[in-house]
């Protein structure tokens, strides 16, 4: 292993120790002096996860805009919440410097996606701290504010086999409640009773409390989109099924919607941690005037035929609302198409394993044929949740010119994986139309930033989730720990990770991204292109203490041709 990665990747973890990056405030980038960008967004994001940090600022960043958002001491840290008042106190500090703010609510009011879950916030303090929204608009009134919640899943948090146990047994009684006493399944009474006994009385009422407390909030939030506050919202619903509690919930804000008459301003739809990268995009396209439109192929069933994992909406529903949520127009046919989404989805019911490897065939020799016709091409993994499908990572790698896409997700829900892809696509569809209007630098910076991200997303989705993550898990179990929570386990296991993936990511780079150029803007018909020339750094760490996720950040050096 080079030397340089040994040290980068023990920097990393000294500063996740220490609290002295954040993981989305680019460090390595600004070693160097950045080209001023298109636009600024401040983004509250939902809580300090590279997802919803470093991943919605490198989108950003390839689309030419730039994002900004809290210290990492306001964001908070896994459990730890951050600190609502002091963020509202930072939006409006920022309000003269940017073109407009994405806020996560679920961040403002309770301090993240982990404390929203629970109801140690009161829906007073809570209400106090979005009110610092109000003071934004009223500042800036013409300054665009789009405001994400989530609607809360049915599950709890998981931090340790106790709480494991509880994610199981909340999640099941949530979903059995509305069948028995909503739906009139009354022959499942039984086991809504047998749960009611096994879980803690204190335990199912925090649950309870967090969720009428979130659901006034959330029904605020589209009183605020009717006055003007709030110019866009989205109430993203975190990980579900087609029944629980959260049906009722859901079905009552989309109701007020329609009755305030502000649907076309108000979203909702299956996700949480991709919506900051989704508003991201479309205040970025805003500010660039260019609204793609989007056309969506499948490699299996068809999204109108398909719920996913943790979802309560068919998949053609939920992609709609993505590509109207992230700033484009939804077409039916590529030929119509700036940018088609490829969507790896399961196989038909009945398929056999010989057609499945047909489909996929045929699905990467479609892709192809989009890209020799000019196409920008987006993908997202939708098959398997949380990592990518194997299968089609071997025939992307074999077939495919793997810079020349424009995103590829795998790495959560199908809502997270096809949102992300969408924003990050979208971003640079749009800065690849006007690119060349704003200078070398702004090019060949955005075009660094895309690569990146999508040098990080193939060894996260597939190498960390489908190899890496396994073996880490078969470590945490030798040491007798929590991969949940790992504490004094966590550098050991922390060290193991960067030693695996760190060969990952050269791999990568030198098989399928060294020497390739790439589209970096136009100018009229001529297409001006990249070489990429040099894979300089990389960081590698868990950002929290537990296996869930892993933060990679490649720096990948681009010349102009």
């Amino acid at each position: 292993m080079k030397k340089w990665r040994f040290v980068i990747s023990t920097v990393a973890m000294a500063t996740l120790l220490t609290g002295m990056l954040p993981f989305g405030q680019m460090n390595g980038a600004q070693a160097k002096t950045s080209p001023k960008p298109i636009a600024k967004i401040a983004l509250v994001p939902l809580d300090d996860r590279p997802v919803n940090t470093y991943f919605p600022q490198m989108t950003a960043k390839a689309g030419g805009v730039e994002t900004i958002m809290p210290d990492e001491d306001m964001l908070g840290h896994f459990t730890t919440p951050g600190d609502g008042e002091e963020i509202g106190d930072w939006l409006l500090d920022q309000a003269d410097k940017v073109d407009g703010s994405v806020i996560s609510v679920s961040m403002l009011a309770y301090g993240g996606l982990v404390a929203s879950r629970t109801a140690d916030q009161s829906y007073e303090d809570a209400l106090s701290n979005i009110k610092a929204i109000k003071r934004l608009k009223a500042k800036k009134p013409k300054k665009p504010i789009f405001v994400f919640d989530t609607i809360q899943r049915l599950a709890v948090t998981a931090t340790d086999p106790e709480t494991l146990k509880y994610y199981d047994q909340i999640r099941e009684w949530a979903i059995l409640y509305d069948e028995v006493h909503n739906l009139g399944m009354t022959e499942k009474e039984d086991r809504l009773e047998e749960l009611e006994e096994l879980i803690p009385e204190a335990v199912l009422q925090d649950y309870l409390d967090a969720r009428e407390r979130n659901h006034k909030i959330n029904s605020l939030l589209i009183d605020w989109v009717k006055d003007g506050t709030i110019d866009y919202l989205v109430l993203a619903q975190d990980d579900a099924a087609p029944h629980g509690l959260h049906r009722a919930e859901r079905e009552a804000l989309v109701e007020k919607a329609e009755d305030l008459g502000v649907e076309d301003r108000t979203a909702v739809f299956p996700g949480a941690d991709e919506v900051g990268t989704v508003l991201v995009s479309r205040l970025s396209l805003d500010q660039l005037g260019i609204h793609p439109k989007v056309a969506v192929e499948y490699s299996g069933i068809d999204g109108s035929d398909w719920t996913a994992s943790f979802e309560d909406t068919t998949f053609d529903e939920s992609v709609d609302m993505h590509i109207v949520a992230a700033g484009g127009k939804a077409v039916r046919d590529a030929d119509d198409a700036d940018l088609v989404l490829m969507v790896n989805t399961p196989s038909e019911p009945g398929e056999s394993k010989a057609d499945r490897r047909e489909a996929l065939d045929d699905f990467v020799d479609v892709i192809n044929e989009h890209l020799e016709d000019g196409k920008r091409v987006a993908v997202t993994d939708v098959t398997i949740t949380n990592k990518a499908d194997p299968d089609l990572i071997e025939r992307l790698q074999d077939d495919v010119k793997l810079p020349a896409l424009l995103s590829y997700t795998g790495w959560g829900t199908a809502g997270n994986n096809m949102g992300s892809a969408l924003g990050q696509a979208l971003q640079r569809t749009a800065f690849l139309e006007k690119g060349n209007q704003f200078g070398v630098p702004l090019t060949v910076d955005a075009a660094e930033a895309h690569v990146n991200l999508l040098l990080s997303s193939f060894v996260n989705d597939h190498n960390y989730r489908n190899e890496v993550m396994a073996d880490a898990r078969e470590l945490v179990k030798e040491l007798g720990g929590n991969e949940w929570g790992l504490g004094d386990d966590f550098e050991e296991v922390n060290d193991f990770v960067v030693e695996e993936l760190a060969p990952e990511v050269e791999d990568w780079y030198e098989n399928y991204f060294a020497d390739q150029t790439i589209d970096i803007g136009k100018r009229g018909n001529h297409t001006f292109t990249g070489k990429l020339t040099s894979l300089d750094d990389v960081e590698i760490v868990l950002p929290w203490e537990r296996l869930f996720e892993v933060f990679i950040q490649p720096e990948i050096t681009v010349e102009r041709k």
